[in-house]
């Protein structure tokens, strides 16, 4: 099969290719793919995007049965389902993206010039051709967490989509290469973390909030309500050469060991001086907490302490991960430090 640089398409119904569950609806799929979905006002269109990342099914699980039940939505309706090769990589539904390949959710920038990158771009115009009036991109965390919204602005439209699946909503400034930093604003967007990737919690929130999403007549007729908004957090990272471990004791050959119950404060308001983890003989030299601006601010929020890894200041953090690849490859967990 030559190089994936184009989605291809498909007009719903679309038969055969529903399978009887999501694992069948992948393999029927095969490629990555663009369904159309005919509407009650087709003056208008929204749009969802599920497994930019292969390992992120509660979306897919989701749109799958939207499918299956054949409902008509408010407006044409298109669903996009990305990574359908790293999904389909054995072990099935394990594989954030293939093995060799850039994450595909990193492609969305200049200059496109690889195969995934190529693909991410035939993304983009569709949907600057499409114009919809929302977008939802779908992905599960990968580890324990809450339900979040994540955006880059805090609009009054950008606030009344997030709503529509969790009062936590995240707004970030870094440039990363994602799909919600690069449609050019072309239509109100929200990346939306349904929670654990083998949480039913999470599979059951995506259903439920994607299919009010397809089918309620307006999505901007009511006004925001109160929630946590969480702006411009921090990454904790380590360079991915480094090896790091997840443990309830230290591990003396790991360049940092954290706690295996990280995730726990996932969404929780972390004390200054809170230990999370054990430093290795580098100390906090392989990690690195860099702004929008480019400025590393490892140590002005945490230290070395005895050994830990510890806190330097009150924050809260999310989106922190049990899963070493992870770690490595993307981060630690993000952070919003408290105003002193």
């Amino acid at each position: 099969m030559p190089p994936l640089t184009e989605f291809q398409v498909l007009n719903a119904p679309v038969g055969t290719h529903l399978g009887e569950n999501h694992i069948e609806f992948l393999q029927k799929l095969g490629k990555p793919t663009w369904i159309n979905v005919t509407g009650k006002d087709q003056s208008r269109s929204r749009a969802i995007i599920t497994l930019l990342h292969g390992n992120e099914p509660s979306g897919l699980k989701a749109v799958h049965r939207i499918l299956k039940e054949a409902i008509l939505p408010a407006t044409n309706l298109v669903v996009v389902v990305a990574s359908v090769s790293a999904a389909l990589h054995p072990p099935i539904l394990s594989h954030r993206y293939l093995p060799g390949e850039q994450d595909f959710n990193r492609c969305f920038k200049l200059p496109f010039d690889t195969n995934q990158r190529k693909l991410a771009n035939d993304l983009l115009e569709r949907l600057a051709v499409l114009s919809p009036e929302a977008i939802v991109d779908t992905h599960n965390t990968s580890a324990h967490s809450e339900a979040f919204a994540v955006a880059v602005d805090t609009h009054i439209p950008t606030q009344l989509l997030a709503q529509m699946f969790t009062k936590k909503l995240v707004v970030i400034d870094q440039k990363l290469g994602t799909l919600i930093e690069n449609t050019n604003g072309v239509s109100p967007l929200v990346t939306v973390e349904f929670g654990g990737f083998m949480d039913p919690r999470a599979d059951v929130l995506a259903y439920e909030s994607l299919h009010r999403f397809a089918t309620v007549t307006h999505l901007f007729n009511t006004e925001p309500v109160d929630g946590q908004l969480l702006e411009h957090p921090l990454r904790l990272e380590i360079e991915p050469s480094h090896n790091i471990h997840y443990s309830s004791s230290v591990q003396d050959d790991a360049d940092l060991t954290v706690i295996n119950t990280i995730d726990q404060l996932n969404f929780q308001e972390v004390a200054v001086n809170t230990n999370i983890g054990w430093l290795g003989r580098k100390k906090l030299a392989p990690l690195s907490a860099v702004n929008a601006r480019g400025e590393d601010l490892i140590h002005e929020y945490f230290h070395d302490v005895s050994g830990f890894l510890t806190t330097k200041a009150a924050m809260t953090m999310f989106m922190a991960t049990t899963d070493p690849f992870v770690a490595r490859n993307d981060c630690l967990l993000y952070f919003k430090p408290h105003a002193s």
